[in-house]
């Protein structure tokens, strides 16, 4: 006597479909400028295409600690931790 022991499918594919047609684009080729040594993108034309610019962005991490008592006797609590920064510039 066989035993089988069937695992049902993931019940979210019962919900999947086919992807839409979209709209297709043209091909882009990354290359390398020899003078700059900047990666450039042309489009199927040879022009350079604009990819957006992007920004900058600096994080920091600075601990803070307490150490124990006021200095007129032994004892109290230690603590630390960090507080984390992050700035990032806009970019268009």
């Amino acid at each position: 006597m066989s035993t089988t022991t069937r695992t049902p499918a993931p019940w979210g594919t019962g919900r999947m479909g086919p992807y839409e047609v979209g709209p297709t684009t043209p091909p882009l080729t990354p290359v390398l400028d020899p003078e700059t040594q900047v990666a450039l993108v042309l489009d199927g034309d040879g022009r350079m295409v604009g990819m957006g610019g992007h920004g900058t962005s600096t994080s920091g991490l600075t601990p803070t600690q307490t150490t124990p008592g006021d200095g007129a006797g032994p004892g109290g609590a230690n603590d630390s931790d960090a507080t984390e920064s992050y700035d990032q510039d806009q970019s268009g």
